[in-house]
């Protein structure tokens, strides 16, 4: 008997199974744009409803890639150097004036540095003048406002005229809820002539800062406390000073945007926008670099 050689045919199975044989043999159909979650269909960017089908479907209309072109100049502006970097220094006064005239079509980004100040501020200066103290008596230092330093060391130059003390020196600190109280904080001892660096670091250094001395029946004392405070935050009497406030033209020290003395600010400004600054009172540098 001879071989058959013809290819039996391929009887397809019914239901789910016959199914997924037509998916092997042709690929997986097409779904309709209906049966696919709103969230997943495809978006088209288009300028109006004039560019779609019926469908959804762009039309031959070319789409208007202008808005989006700009936002994304927008977006880059103040982080791409297309140019190079050029920079210019202004001062800027108590009187508002013009720092940028933006004529550029399209826009520009700029850089803003208020070079004035360093980070860690530091304040120094005289907490107890000279004074002389005679046996069973107090010398009261005034208040010294800390609110903005995070540390502090006092310089003590005693001299012993008649006995040796002990003198205390009482660090005090202004109690919050009375206003008017005050509480010791850290206290030192003095026996003899001489030079005293007290660092109390954060200990007491609240929002005021006094010192008391007493000195007991039998000596004689002059005494002067000296003070350094370190590591001082934005918003000192000494930041707001060297502060610049940005805006409009009519911009002042109290509507206007603030640049803290040793910060930056990037900023896009469009075509025909115009920048102001101004001080609380004094002249300042200001340095502006055209991205």
């Amino acid at each position: 008997m001879a071989n058959d050689t013809r290819v039996p045919v391929r009887v397809r199975r019914a239901g789910s199974l016959g199914l997924l044989d037509s998916e092997f043999e042709h690929g997986p159909k097409v779904l309709n744009p209906n049966d696919v979650p709103i969230d997943l269909r495809e978006r088209y960017i288009h300028h109006d409803k004039s560019g779609l089908n019926q469908d959804g479907t762009p039309t031959n209309a070319q789409p208007d890639w202008s808005s989006l072109i700009n936002d994304v100049h927008s977006i880059a502006g103040t982080l791409v150097l297309r140019r190079g970097l050029l920079g210019r220094l202004v001062t800027v006064t108590s009187t508002p004036q013009l720092i940028i005239n933006q004529q550029e079509q399209g826009g520009r980004g700029y850089l803003l540095l208020n070079p004035a100040g360093v980070v860690g501020l530091t304040a120094k200066g005289t907490l107890l003048a000279s004074t002389t103290i005679v046996g069973l008596l107090t010398a009261q230092s005034g208040s010294l406002g800390v609110a903005n330093y995070k540390t502090a060391k006092l310089f003590i130059n005693a001299t012993f005229t008649v006995g040796a003390g002990p003198v205390t020196v009482d660090i005090q600190t202004l109690d919050p809820i009375t206003g008017t109280v005050l509480f010791i904080s850290q206290s030192v001892s003095l026996t003899a002539t001489g030079t005293t660096y007290l660092n109390i670091g954060t200990l007491g250094v609240d929002t005021d800062l006094s010192v008391l001395v007493t000195v007991p029946a039998g000596t004689t004392i002059t005494i002067a406390i000296g003070f350094v405070l370190k590591d001082g935050l934005d918003g000192t009497s000494a930041g707001v000073t060297q502060t610049i406030f940005m805006g409009g033209p009519g911009v002042t020290s109290t509507a206007g945007y603030p640049l803290l003395t040793g910060k930056e600010r990037s900023f896009y400004l469009i075509e025909n926008v115009q920048l102001y600054a101004v001080t609380a009172g004094p002249s300042l540098s200001m340095n502006i670099f055209e991205l």
